[in-house]
């Protein structure tokens, strides 16, 4: 199991990178749906590493945290899966206008914020409980590290209410969602996570 998710973690991260590198070009071309449809194959090579790591750490903290992340990858999966059908729709059907930007609009907000958001949440809740394993198990630099992810818990749980309170809190009008700071964000998380396990299986 270890060796097919250390293969499939490096898929997902360069599927990640592919992205990144023809992110301008596929804009250009309006494959929108592609870029999504990409990043669910992305996160479903990623399934594989809650019940992995919970394995590797033996931590029965974990046990809750892998929830977290179970639910998080499989929520992102279904998430990006809807989107792509929506915008491949948009981009395919809709040469008449029949539905307006504004319809289309609402429907992508539906299946993004606040509900990628309030994912994201889980994501943090996992990285608190690897944080707290590897503790347990004495590899503190991966602790620091996984506690410094599950700070973006607060991020993420302002956007979260600046997107679902009808009068606006001020101070959450200040932190707007930042799809750089959070591809980023994810993108080191699964990273750290993949790397560690192939060092793990390395040796």
């Amino acid at each position: 199991m270890l060796f097919s998710t250390v293969i499939f973690g490096w898929i997902g991260i360069l599927i990640f990178l592919l992205i990144l590198f023809n992110f301008k070009k596929m804009a250009k071309n309006n494959e929108y749906a592609l870029m999504h449809l990409m990043q669910a194959i992305m996160y479903a090579m990623w399934l594989p590493l809650p019940l992995v790591l919970y394995q590797l750490l033996d931590s029965d903290i974990l046990f809750v945290g892998s929830v977290f992340g179970s639910v998080y990858l499989i929520l992102l999966v279904a998430g990006m899966a809807l989107q792509t059908g929506h915008l491949a729709f948009i981009s395919k059907h809709n040469e008449d206008k029949k539905i307006s930007d504004s319809q289309a609009n609402y429907m992508m907000a539906t299946l993004s914020h606040p509900y990628e958001g309030f994912v994201n949440v889980f994501k943090c809740l996992w990285a608190i409980f690897l944080g707290l394993s590897f503790w347990q198990k004495g590899e503190g630099i991966m602790a620091m590290i996984m506690f410094l992810f599950g700070l973006f818990i607060i991020y993420y749980l302002i956007i979260i209410l600046d997107a679902s309170l009808v009068k606006r809190v001020t101070l959450f009008k200040k932190i707007k969602p930042n799809t750089v700071l959070v591809n980023l964000e994810t993108f080191l998380f699964f990273l750290t996570l993949i790397i560690y396990i192939t060092f793990i299986f390395g040796s």
